[in-house]
C-alpha cells in the first residue's frame, strides 16, 4: 500500500515508518530540512522524502497514497504544551492533508491523540469517558480529534484516532523520565522525587508502533481508540529499578518533593476496543524491554562523560 506520513524521524513516528516497512507498504514521507534521521538507521534509505521546503502537496498527488498517518506536531515539550498560538497552529497541517486526501482519493487517515484529552482522573477510562483538556495541547488534540470524525464522515473516508498513554524505549526525547533519570545518574549524586505512588501503564513504543499500522489491515471500525498497557507498576519500583541497573550508589530521595496538586495516582486507558476490532497489544515482553531501553540510554548517556 501507498502510505504518506508526517512525524516518521520523531520518537513514535520512526517505529512507525520501520514497521510500515518490515509490512511492505511504500511509503512518501514528510519532513522539515533540518530534520535528524538518526532514529531510523539505515531504514532512512527506503523511505522516499518531501521536505516541506519543497512543493511538497504535488509530490503528495503525485504519489496519491492510499492511507495518511499524520503524526507531525508543533509543541510536543512542556513549555510549548501551554502556548495556545503553536497549538493552534497544528490544524492547519491536518486540514491541509484531510483535503488532499479527498482530491486524491485517498482512503484512510490515522493520527495520534493523548491520554491528556481526558483531562485529570483516577482508575481505567475507555473512549466513551468526557474529554476534559487542560492545557492549549490537550484542547488542540481534543478539536482535531472532532473535526476529524466529522469531514471524514462526510468525505467518505476511514479514520483512527489514537490516544495513547505512557510509552518507553529507546529513541525518546531527553527530556522525558526514563532518559532523564539516566541521564542524572551519570552527571549528580542524587535525586529529589515525590513518594513515587503514582502507577504508571507503560507501554513499549513498538507495540503502539503495530496498533497504529494496524488501522491499514481493517475495514471500517473507526473511530477513537486507547492504546495503553495493561500491567502499571508504581513509579517508585520502576526508579529503584533503573537505579539498581544503571548506579546502585545513586541516591533516590523519595518523598523530598511534594506532589503537584491533584496528583493522580493512575490513570490508565481501557483498551478492550482496541483489542477487539484492531490489534491485541502484547506487553509480556515489558522487562526484556526495559532492559533494552536502559542499555541504550546507558550507552548513549556513558559516550558523553
Amino acid at each position: 500500500m501507498k502510505v504518506f506520513v508526517t512525524g516518521a524521524s520523531g520518537f513514535i513516528g520512526s517505529y512507525l515508518a520501520k514497521e510500515l516497512l518490515r509490512q511492505g507498504h511504500q511509503l512518501l514521507c514528510l519532513k522539515r530540512p533540518s530534520s535528524d534521521l538518526y532514529r531510523l538507521g539505515d531504514a532512512s534509505r527506503q523511505i522516499a522524502w518531501v521536505n516541506t521546503s519543497d512543493d511538497w502537496m504535488a509530490a503528495f498527488k503525485a504519489f496519491r497514497p492510499e492511507a495518511v498517518f499524520n503524526l507531525a506536531w508543533d509543541g510536543v515539550s512542556s513549555k510549548d504544551r501551554v502556548v495556545w498560538s503553536k497549538q493552534v497552529g497544528n490544524i492547519a497541517l491536518q486540514q491541509t492533508l484531510l483535503d488532499l486526501c479527498v482530491e486524491c482519493g485517498t482512503r484512510k487517515f490515522i493520527a495520534p491523540g493523548s491520554q491528556s484529552e481526558y483531562g485529570d482522573f483516577e482508575g481505567v477510562v475507555d473512549e466513551h469517558y468526557p474529554t476534559n483538556p487542560k492545557t492549549a495541547y490537550a484542547a488542540v488534540k481534543v478539536a482535531c480529534s472532532d473535526l476529524l470524525h466529522t469531514f471524514c464522515d462526510i468525505y467518505g473516508i476511514a479514520w483512527y484516532w489514537f490516544r495513547i498513554f505512557p510509552l518507553f524505549g529507546p529513541y525518546e526525547t531527553d527530556r522525558w523520565l526514563i532518559p532523564s533519570l539516566i541521564e542524572a545518574m551519570f552527571r549528580n549524586q542524587s535525586m529529589d522525587l515525590t513518594l513515587g505512588e503514582q502507577r504508571l501503564p507503560y507501554l513499549y513504543v513498538g507495540e503502539c508502533a503495530k496498533a497504529l499500522a494496524a488501522a491499514l489491515q481493517v475495514e471500517g471500525k473507526c473511530g477513537a481508540y486507547n492504546i495503553c498497557a495493561d500491567n502499571a507498576r508504581p513509579l517508585r519500583d520502576l526508579v529503584t529499578g533503573i537505579r539498581d541497573a544503571v548506579n546502585p550508589d545513586f541516591q533516590l530521595n523519595f518523598g523530598a518533593l511534594p506532589y503537584r496538586y491533584g496528583q493522580s495516582m493512575f490513570m490508565g486507558g481501557d483498551t478492550t476496543a482496541l483489542q477487539k476490532n484492531l490489534y491485541i497489544l502484547d506487553t509480556s515482553s515489558f522487562d526484556a524491554r526495559l532492559k533494552e531501553t536502559i542499555d541504550y540510554y546507558t550507552a548513549y548517556y556513558g559516550k558523553k562523560q
